[in-house]
């Protein structure tokens, strides 16, 4: 009887254990759930296409990490990105991922101490006192060096106005900024007034704001230019106020076409081409979702990091990567190999991407 009760014992306690087991290798089977709130269009508008490309990187991640990705586009209306923030923190979502756009996030959700869902800021950080404070709820934040961005962009239109113009040609610049408040157009204005106290020979004559918008960049270049003859670098903040400049140069008819740049890689008009491009952050999501999908799988902590380097100029090294994003065909990379779960990680650069779409990976 004892023998019995024994082995009865035995496989109740073999079975348990295996169906632990099961039960656990299912719940870590189990796909990972991410809501984006996207601050941005998901079509084209006035402001580009960036944000659109965003989230086109992160769902080609999303598909090879086995993520299930839902994203929600706010259309730069803060009302509805809080709505949605809302409808975000009440979602099975494992992870929230947001843009604090003018901090609109954070002055929602600062006051509310029951946050029980993780939250992770791209783009730009919350509010100096959540950072501070560091509630449970807080996963982490990326940025991409913005700074680095408007110094590159300002190097790059430096080098080429000289190349065209000759080196003993006063250049006089004119520079159409962001908005007033973003850190992220502060920040590129920064890294232009750092590059223009290192060579006092650049003349800024003209500054102004375009509000990220084409249409704004071509407004207010053409009113400057109609003005001030001999302005031959134009530094936009982005590529659509430089392509609105660009257009507003070419409707002038000034006697010499400026170089003219910006910064996002994005994709011009048939008959338009900007001098210089700085971009590569339209992949700072992707980089985000597997910096999060890793920090899930393995347990440990979010590594944040407030100065990303993920800007590069449009040289020829990235056009495969550049025309990937434009002709949304990054699902030709195999994000798998930038995951640590890879048994050979490679880490997650530009430069990396490129060579991934030009020899495999």
């Amino acid at each position: 009887m004892m023998t019995i009760f024994r082995l009865f014992l035995v496989f109740f306690t073999l079975s348990s254990l295996l169906i632990g087991k099961t039960v656990h290798a299912e719940s870590e089977a189990q796909p990972l759930k991410v809501r984006f709130v996207n601050p941005g269009h998901q079509f084209d508008n006035a402001t580009g296409l960036f944000w659109r490309n965003v989230t086109l990187a992160m769902e080609a991640v999303a598909e090879d990490l086995d993520i299930q990705l839902s994203v929600t586009y706010a259309n730069r209306n803060h009302i509805l990105m809080k709505s949605q923030l809302n409808d975000a923190l009440r979602s099975d979502a494992d992870y929230v991922i947001v843009v604090d756009e003018k901090k609109a996030i954070t002055k929602l959700i600062k006051a509310d101490a029951k946050l029980d869902k993780p939250i992770l800021f791209i783009y730009n950080a919350p509010e100096e006192h959540i950072l501070t404070t560091k509630p449970d709820w807080l996963l982490g934040y990326i940025i991409p060096n913005h700074f680095e961005a408007g110094y590159k962009l300002a190097r790059g239109l430096f080098d080429r106005a000289t190349a065209r113009f000759g080196e003993d040609t006063q250049l006089n610049m004119l520079a159409l900024y962001g908005d007033r408040r973003t850190d992220s157009a502060l920040s590129r204005q920064r890294g232009l007034e750092l590059f223009l106290r290192q060579h006092p020979e650049v003349n800024l004559v003209y500054h102004e704001v375009a509000n990220w918008s084409e249409k704004e960049g071509y407004r207010k270049s053409i009113r400057v230019l109609s003005h001030i003859k001999n302005i031959n670098i134009i530094w936009a903040a982005n590529d659509p106020i430089a392509g609105g400049a660009l257009r507003a140069a070419k409707n002038v008819n000034a006697p010499v076409l400026p170089v003219v740049g910006g910064i996002n890689w994005d994709k011009m008009g048939t008959d338009e081409h900007l001098d210089v491009s700085v971009g590569g952050h339209v992949l700072l999501g992707a980089a985000a979702l597997i910096m999060l999908h890793d920090s899930h799988r393995q347990g440990s902590n979010f590594i944040s990091d407030s100065n990303l380097a993920i800007f590069e100029p449009d040289v020829e090294q990235y056009h495969i990567l550049i025309k990937a994003i434009q002709e949304r065909t990054l699902d030709d990379i195999n994000f798998k190999r930038f995951s640590k779960e890879h048994e050979d990680t490679w880490p997650f650069t530009l430069q990396n991407l490129a060579l991934c779409l030009q020899k495999g990976c």
